[in-house]
């Protein structure tokens, strides 16, 4: 449950970041509770942050979300990747040594099973014994602006439950993993994440064989409406089909691929679990960054006719 006694930090406010703790402060301020200290490493996020919402505290460091004035015993991560994670957890594993009492942690991103493992152990050894809960988020900016992202817990049951709240405020539902191993959630949206991009490889191919035999790929798209309607699946299929030029967007779903199907494939060979899928899908993906892939929807289509035999 929320309470007065909750001091909360934020640290990073990207593009899920910002509108997450957007959702969050609100609802600390319709509950009379002590806003948001929140600490981003571009000081101009922070301010345009506190300009929507001007009860919020802007931390000059991380270190200071330990300093009397703040004293967080709450601290929400949304960092960009697992080097990123690092280097704030070095940091806060460092002052955490030293709080007076036990602090929950909150990392939203997608990270590498171990290294959620690893934090969570190294926080639990402390003599606070903090706590570390690994919530990944599903869902794009618009979703977090909306507060309808779907949002996993995993880890200690009871920072869990008291934390719920707050999870609530900035997601349609919440999926609670039952369980204490903060690997669960961590490789549940490496899952969701590398079935996305897999299916992005389906739907190209399909896409570029309606082409090549007259079907039109409008008819397959009405298909996939009726028998599989799902939000994701629907969003990439029509700009698969449409091949709109969206040069940021294009980037970022390669890039994200490469990241996460790589990383699907390095826990699943620890894990001695067999991903022939996942590695034909990270080829696509690589081959579109080594060729130098268009900068609209067709990247995925124009890839795979590259690899037709002369």
């Amino acid at each position: 449950m929320s309470s007065a006694q909750d001091r909360i930090g934020w640290i990073g406010l990207g593009l899920l970041g910002f509108e997450m703790a957007q959702h969050l402060q609100k609802y600390l301020v319709s509950r009379s509770l002590p806003s948001l200290t929140v600490w981003n490493r571009s000081v101009d996020k922070a301010e345009n942050f506190r300009a929507l919402a001007p009860e919020v505290n802007i931390s000059s460091s991380i270190e200071d979300l330990f300093s009397k004035q703040y004293n967080t015993n709450i601290i929400f991560t949304s960092l960009q990747n697992d080097a990123a994670v690092e280097q704030v957890y070095e940091t806060l594993l460092r002052h955490a040594a030293e709080a007076k009492e036990q602090i929950v942690f909150v990392e939203t991103g997608t990270l590498y099973p171990g290294l959620s493992l690893r934090l969570q152990k190294e926080l639990a050894s402390l003599p606070q014994r903090h706590i570390y809960l690994q919530c990944p988020v599903f869902g794009r900016p618009e979703a977090a602006r909306l507060a309808q992202l779907v949002w996993v817990a995993s880890g200690d049951a009871s920072g869990i439950e008291r934390l719920r709240p707050y999870f609530e405020s900035m997601s349609r539902t919440v999926l609670d993993l039952k369980t204490a191993d903060v690997s669960a959630g961590a490789t549940l949206k490496l899952l969701g994440n590398y079935m996305i991009m897999a299916n992005n490889s389906i739907m190209s191919e399909s896409i570029n064989l309606a082409r090549k035999t007259n079907l039109d790929p409008q008819h397959f798209l009405s298909f996939i409406s009726e028998f599989l309607p799902a939000p994701a699946l629907m969003t990439y299929s029509q700009k698969l089909a449409g091949g709109e030029e969206d040069e940021v967007a294009v980037d970022m779903t390669v890039n994200i691929a490469l990241k996460d199907v790589g990383t699907v494939r390095r826990w699943a060979e620890v894990k001695g679990a067999p991903t022939p899928v996942a590695d034909a899908v990270y080829r696509n993906y690589a081959l579109a960054k080594e060729r130098g892939y268009s900068k609209n929807w067709n990247f995925l289509i124009d890839t795979i006719n590259s690899q037709i035999s002369s």
